[in-house]
């Protein structure tokens, strides 16, 4: 019995660092904070509760059996902000650039299943280069269940989303269908696909940030409602839009005051 509680200690503490103390530096190197400490700051201090956080991917192609770290790319779980209960995924951009994978898919889903069956909200932190191609159409397969869950939650509960990274694909076709969206500036982009395929099927050499960064979002193309200087700034955001949504007749509906602001 001792061994099997030493071995689950081992296992936390290797969930807790995500891909690697050097990939921790090189995300704060970038101005960008880990999947954990945002949802750090998000949540009362003390509330959240983890949900999955040794879960790993089921793959055995391509050698992914070798590469096995818990909670394999995200954080989730529920918890509270200003003492109402909130559901929120992280995804860690340490752990596979925050590649969706089959598992990755159903911890998301198993929070949003949950913030339905019990009337609150959800927010998905995003930082993500999309699909895990190393598992093809189960990776994609995930996505779909995502996009079900975000229809059949539209306009009973409040879907709030930040974009914390370089996401394309699927990591922006899901937060693109929720109700509130908020980029961080110079280091968040949101994007189909990104420049180099562009440059390929094109020939046109476009930056990220032309094409998919906070000002072309919020200015151009009007897919993001609000941007942040930074990290710290979009968590603060995203809690005082929290703020803005309450509850009726037993559902959940966001008001659109704070965007009027």
């Amino acid at each position: 019995m001792r061994e099997n509680i030493l071995r689950l200690q081992e296992l936390k503490k290797t969930a807790l660092i995500g891909g690697g103390i050097d990939r921790i530096e090189k995300q704060h190197k970038k101005g960008k904070l880990t999947a954990r400490e945002r949802v750090e700051l998000l949540m009362d201090r003390g509330s959240f509760e983890e949900i999955g956080m040794l879960k790993e991917h089921r793959s055995f192609d391509f050698g992914m059996e070798n590469q096995q770290f818990p909670g394999d790319g995200v954080v989730t779980g529920y918890g509270t902000i200003s003492g109402r209960l909130v559901y929120v995924f992280a995804q860690d951009f340490t752990v596979f650039g925050g590649a969706l994978s089959e598992t990755h898919a159903e911890k998301i889903c198993k929070i949003m299943d949950l913030a339905v069956e019990n009337g609150a909200p959800v927010i998905g932190l995003n930082d993500s280069g999309g699909a895990r191609i190393q598992e093809g159409v189960n990776s994609l397969g995930g996505y779909a269940d995502i996009f079900y869950r975000n229809t059949r939650a539209s306009g009973v509960i409040p879907q709030l989303s930040a974009i914390m990274g370089p996401c394309a694909g699927g990591a922006v076709y899901s937060p693109a269908i929720t109700d509130f969206i908020i980029m961080v500036e110079q280091s968040s982009y949101m994007f189909v696909t990104g420049p180099n395929v562009v440059k390929t099927v094109t020939n046109e050499e476009v930056s990220s940030e032309d094409l998919g960064g906070a000002s072309a979002h919020s200015i151009k193309s009007g897919v993001t409602h609000l941007t942040a200087a930074n990290d710290l700034e979009c968590i603060q955001k995203l809690k005082t839009l929290f703020l803005y949504t309450t509850k009726q007749s037993g559902k959940d509906h966001q008001i659109r005051l704070y965007l009027r602001q």
